[in-house]
């Protein structure tokens, strides 16, 4: 986990810096104050409104996708199930599944909950979940049905 935070960060400070090179294309020269080489020259006429749109919709994009990328991370989706005195979760999707580590949390076999937590590894290897949180609780689980038919 601590990997990918720090891949994280390092590809947000890279995506930092690269989206800072237009901003320094359009200050010339030296970095001297006060010379007279180097000045900014507003271009004739100004700039239309177009362009603070343009900026203005990019950073809102930009703000949208952050959000949608991290709103639900820590979140798993899925079915409850209990399997040799285990309880596991089964993802929507059809991943492997989560096994669930001991929680305050009453969830029963055959629910389908979206749960907020911590995902890790066992000392064997197996996914574990721990459980900090029932955002929401779907009902019944169908997907159990269809796996667990005889």
């Amino acid at each position: 986990m601590r990997a990918f935070s720090l891949t994280r960060l390092a590809l947000t400070i890279t995506c930092c810096l690269f989206l800072a090179i237009p901003a320094m294309a359009q200050y010339g020269g030296g970095g001297s104050m006060g010379s007279s080489s180097g000045t900014y020259t507003a271009p004739k006429g100004g700039y239309s409104s177009g362009t603070g749109i343009a900026i203005g919709a990019g950073a809102a994009a930009g703000v949208a996708v952050a959000y949608l990328a991290l709103r639900n991370r820590n979140q798993v989706t899925g079915c409850v199930n209990e399997s040799e005195g285990k309880t596991e979760l089964l993802p929507d999707g059809g991943g492997k599944a989560f096994q669930l580590s001991a929680s305050s949390l009453d969830l029963k076999p055959g629910e389908r909950v979206r749960l907020r937590g911590k995902k890790s590894k066992t000392s064997s290897g197996a996914r574990s979940f721990q459980a900090q949180k029932l955002v929401k609780n779907y009902g019944s689980c169908k997907q159990l049905a269809v796996l667990h038919k005889p």
